[in-house]
């Protein structure tokens, strides 16, 4: 299956001068209102749906026209180009110099009306020797001309004794033509609109293959008569109508009910019209539009249609139905390219953090995600090398994919010391930096259960220790952090997750953080088990499911566990630790921080937190 990898835009709406826009299988792009960050949605839109150019689109800046170009990786997928004889992109050179697939698209944005585009592919071509495009006789006159007959015996193949297919005789010449380093460059060649060529049986091969765009705005009504939902339970319905009924014998049955009705109004049209506009009665079956699909909701009114219920409402609905795609990881799926315009519009914030997670799973079954959005939660979620920044400077539309000043990013989305740390900072003598909010609880919880049995003399909070989520190791909120903690001069230290699924494996965090310049030890340390919800011991659990036996390891992810196990799922699930962490007992925590009663883990810590308010 090929897959998207770079997109080039000249000449498009905002953007004059070209700009290329580097694809990871997650893309989230972020900007100010009307930096362009739709741009890169639309252009994907036009360029594979098809859809309307009209004149306003092209930028004033350029002159004539607009220039879209994908790049795909062909991945050695198999096309049919030539009756019964398969190959591939790499095989045929229909590649770039990069090994991709490149396509252009050329608008020329002068004219009035409806305009099409120009459509291009860039290949390698031979010159006056190339092979690409020839009719058979010109290709065996091609090979006899550069000695293949004499070699291979009138082009039959000394393996199976039989004549060399047309693909076999370009890949032999392409041999021949490497050996005897034949001078070749790459083209943009159009492809044809009409025709029987071989480019044009290229062009229907390639439409085969480039994925499809599903395009959702922002103000997409996103309801479940929406027609990517529609054509996916249509296109169920069809399979299960084919594979279990005899729909030849339905269909017969059908057409002799309709016949003698249609035969009679057929007549009496052909009575009154003349011979050359006499019509022929037909009847079409299309299984897929035989089902619908709706949601209703019961209420005191009466079943409500989804259509009706709040945008919020409706859009959890639709995140739902691409949290099932992802579920199904059918390494078979369709090749589908999800574009979603400020997906988090309507949604509270935490459910944007689900919202996140859906989109998430969706790129990892697979499929390639581009995301607009100006909200700080999916921001603060996502990894930098999937970040898109877009920006106006001057009129002049700016991108940029290596993200180094995350100020800016910041900035854009309201990430401000005023209203983010200003209350922290005149307040505390250090920062305790922690992943998640449910990590801040439960060190809250372990401060007071400490301090309760004396083990230690003061709390956290009355030690000036502020706790901050700021999200995983390479999550943007997270580095925004640090950089106003170094301009600040601010005391803090960093504790994480190890994420590590099992003991001897070196944690990624840990990897990542020394990567960015910090010491282990003194600047951050990482947690000895995977997660806060690896502290929690199943005996203590138990407490509240009696016999229910629940058993995880260090290791194990326990949120993903809880899901699973249909007792356990009463606990909460992936909301286990904020529902729960605080019911273990000092007892419980003393046997998950320090198993062996040497090494206190949570005490450990504490130590280094004592000292740097010293410090301060």
């Amino acid at each position: 299956m090929i897959k998207l990898q770079k997109i080039s835009i000249t000449g498009y709406k905002g953007i004059s001068e070209r700009v290329d826009i580097p694809t990871n299988d997650f893309n989230v792009i972020v900007g100010k209102n009307d930096a362009g960050k739709s741009t890169i949605l639309k252009a994907l839109d036009l360029f594979l749906n098809n859809k309307q150019y009209i004149s306003e689109n092209l930028n004033n800046q350029t002159g004539q026209f607009t220039q879209i170009e994908l790049f795909f990786s062909p991945n050695n997928t198999v096309i049919t180009i030539d009756e019964n004889s398969t190959t591939t992109f790499e095989q045929e050179d229909i590649i770039n110099e990069d090994g991709l697939i490149h396509l252009i698209k050329r608008w020329d944005g002068t004219r009035i009306g409806k305009i099409s585009p120009e459509y291009f592919i860039v290949r390698k071509s031979f010159g006056e020797l190339d092979y690409f495009s020839l009719t058979e006789p010109k290709l065996i006159k091609l090979c006899r001309d550069n000695g293949l007959d004499a070699e291979i015996g009138l082009m039959t193949n000394p393996l199976s004794g039989e004549e060399h297919n047309n693909v076999e005789k370009r890949q032999r010449l392409k041999e021949i033509y490497i050996e005897r380093n034949f001078e070749f460059e790459f083209i943009e060649e159009k492809l044809p609109t009409s025709g029987q060529t071989r480019l044009k049986k290229t062009e229907l091969a390639l439409k085969t293959c480039l994925p499809r765009f599903e395009y959702f705005l922002a103000d997409s009504p996103l309801s479940e008569s929406d027609s990517t939902i529609q054509k996916y339970f249509k296109d169920m319905a069809f399979n299960v109508i084919k594979d279990g009924v005899d729909t030849d014998e339905l269909e017969d049955m059908v057409k002799v009910k309709l016949q003698t009705v249609l035969n009679s109004i057929t007549g009496k049209i052909n009575s009154v019209v003349p011979e050359n506009e006499q019509v022929n009665a037909k009847i079409n079956f299309d299984w897929s539009k035989l089902i619908t699909t709706s949601f209703e909701s019961d209420g005191q009114q009466g079943s409500v249609p989804l259509s009706a219920r709040g945008d919020g409402f409706r859009r959890i609905t639709m995140m739902s139905y691409f949290e099932h795609l992802a579920e199904e990881r059918n390494t078979d799926h369709q090749n589908i390219i999800f574009g979603f315009e400020e997906p988090e519009t309507f949604l509270h914030p935490s459910a944007q953090e689900n919202l996140f997670q859906k989109l998430a799973d969706i790129s990892s079954a697979g499929y390639q995600v581009f995301i607009t959005t100006h909200s700080p939660v999916l921001v603060s979620k996502s990894q930098k090398e999937d970040l898109h920044h877009v920006a106006k400077v001057n009129g002049v539309y700016q991108y940029n994919h290596s993200v180094e000043n995350y100020n800016e990013i910041a900035e854009d989305l309201g990430i401000t010391v005023d209203n983010q740390f200003i209350s922290l900072f005149d307040s505390s003598k250090c920062l305790l930096l922690l992943e998640g909010i449910d990590d801040c609880n439960a060190f809250i919880h372990i401060s007071n259960m400490y301090f309760d049995n004396a083990e230690i003399p003061n709390k956290l909070e009355d030690m000036g220790i502020a706790l901050v989520p700021v999200g995983g190791c390479g999550s943007i909120k997270h580095w925004v952090s640090l950089d106003l903690l170094s301009t600040l001069d601010k005391a803090f230290y960093i504790f994480l997750d190890s994420d590590k699924t099992n003991e001897s494996e070196p944690s990624k965090n840990t990897e990542n953080l020394i990567e960015y310049g910090f010491i282990e030890g003194s600047q951050f340390s990482v947690s000895r088990k995977r997660e806060i919800e690896n502290y929690m011991l199943p005996t203590a659990l138990e407490r509240i499911i009696p016999d229910c036996s629940i058993t995880f390891t260090d290791w194990c992810d326990v949120k993903k566990v809880a899901k699973e196990n249909p007792k356990m799922r009463a606990l909460g699930a992936s909301k286990i630790a904020n529902k729960h962490f605080s019911s273990l007992t000092y007892r419980d925590l003393k046997a998950t921080f320090d198993p062996t009663g040497e090494d206190d883990e949570f005490l450990e810590l504490y130590e280094k937190l004592v000292g740097l308010t010293n410090e301060a």
